[in-house]
């Protein structure tokens, strides 16, 4: 922006009539290279600005999928153990069950000899 203002306020000065001399020429050279050195040191900070933020932002890419990744062992790990835990719970609810009926059974016979036994004692 300054740039072709400075270029337009040399060329007005060319065509008013003005004669530009050397050392006009000279200052505007080096008025502009000056003006163009500032713009590229601008750019050059706010492209590595740019840059920074761009690895942050692969640094934080990488972190996530590293998290996922561990996330999906995790998940991996959880369903094994979930199986794992319910074959323990089916076999305990299995076991329990088979005591129950042992114990009914030894209820049973233990019943049937007491009412044989109170069945011989009516009887005498």
């Amino acid at each position: 922006m300054r740039v072709s203002a400075i270029a337009a306020a040399a060329v007005l000065a060319g065509c008013a009539g003005n004669a530009a001399t050397k050392e006009d020429l000279a200052t505007l050279k080096a008025q502009m290279e000056a003006l163009q050195r500032e713009e590229s040191a601008k750019l050059r900070t706010e492209l590595t600005g740019i840059d920074q933020k761009y690895v942050a932002v692969q640094q934080i890419e990488m972190k996530v999928a590293r998290q996922l990744e561990e996330l999906g062992k995790l998940q991996k790990q959880i369903e094994e153990l979930s199986g794992k835990v319910d074959a323990r719970a089916e076999q305990a609810a299995a076991s329990a069950l088979k005591v129950l009926e042992f114990e009914e059974r030894l209820l049973a016979d233990r019943l049937a000899n007491l009412r044989l036994m109170i069945e011989e004692l009516k009887k005498k």
